[in-house]
């Protein structure tokens, strides 16, 4: 049966959170169309300590020239999280390490959320599903923008614009050269270590003049292994129109007509069955496309 199946099963427990283990499974999209998932491992286990798994198998390959090794894996799960941000999924990030099955130690990739006060199981849960969070492998950032967690959707009416100052606090073992600050999927700046310390650890603002999503991403130079931190995204909504990029929308419209076309089923009543969520989703992200509004 269509994985869509269990995902309709584990929906039924009221408590329940379902996570895409990896962007980069052919079924992710259909998966993320459904609405019925809450969080995608960006920082999952082939991200290991001392090497990287440099294969997508069971997924949607990379192209080797633009994403390389060593660090090409890591790079082409943070990509196509950002297209997924790109065409409006507010979707959190999350993380797992495989410790016994892979060569990672418990808690290698982890995802730290905001609790608050209230440190209990409820309430992580509920921090994580609303992007409270950051994700790492190494260094640790406590980010805040205009006084905000992760997570914060910052409006304005249409025709207005957004100014948004990051801060965080940064540790770390090993040798970072800059942050990057990313908005809509692009580096709009990097910011050297000795200037983010001389700025008291504030980064430049960010003007928003349409809706949109930023981030702030540490990468370590270590050439073994993409070991890296990244806050969960903050989020601006201008008037209300959400920016949907044509590119993103695309790229998904793209992957679900070659996952379709990769199906290969003997009975022709299963195949069916398989096909139709399929075609949802493409439905879906042809919407997407009709509505993007962006690049």
């Amino acid at each position: 049966p269509s994985p869509i199946k269990f995902l309709e099963m584990a929906r039924e427990q009221p408590a329940a959170h379902i996570d895409v283990e990896k962007p980069f499974w052919w079924d992710m999209p259909i998966w993320v169309a459904s609405g019925m998932t809450h969080s995608l491992g960006v920082a999952n286990n082939h991200l290991q300590r001392d090497e990287m798994l440099s294969n997508e198998a069971w997924g949607k390959p990379r192209d080797r020239i633009t994403y390389p090794d060593p660090h090409g894996n890591g790079r082409w799960s943070q990509a196509i999280y950002f297209h997924l941000l790109n065409c409006g999924v507010r979707m959190p990030p999350s993380a797992g390490s495989a410790s016994g099955v892979l060569k990672n130690p418990v808690g290698y990739n982890r995802v730290y959320v905001h609790c608050g006060d209230d440190f209990s199981y409820a309430n992580w849960w509920a921090g994580l599903r609303a992007g409270r969070v950051v994700i790492t492998n190494g260094p640790l950032l406590r980010p805040e923008v205009n006084g905000e967690l992760p997570g914060h959707v910052f409006t304005a009416d249409a025709g207005q614009s957004i100014e948004l100052i990051p801060a965080l606090k940064l540790s770390t073992k090993e040798k970072i050269a800059y942050l990057e600050v990313i908005r809509n999927g692009e580096v709009v700046d990097e910011v050297r270590l000795e200037d983010y310390a001389r700025a008291g650890g504030r980064l430049p603002p960010v003007t928003f003049n349409e809706s949109g999503w930023l981030v702030i991403r540490a990468v370590t130079n270590n050439t073994k292994t993409f070991r890296f931190a990244m806050m969960g995204p903050y989020y601006v909504q201008i008037g209300y129109q959400p920016r949907i990029s044509r590119a993103s929308a695309q790229f998904f419209l793209d992957w679900v007509t070659e996952r379709a076309r990769r199906l290969k089923l003997g009975d022709p009543k299963q195949h069916a069955e398989v096909l139709r969520y399929h075609r949802a989703a493409r439905d879906f992200w042809q919407a997407k496309l009709e509505a993007a509004n962006a690049p």
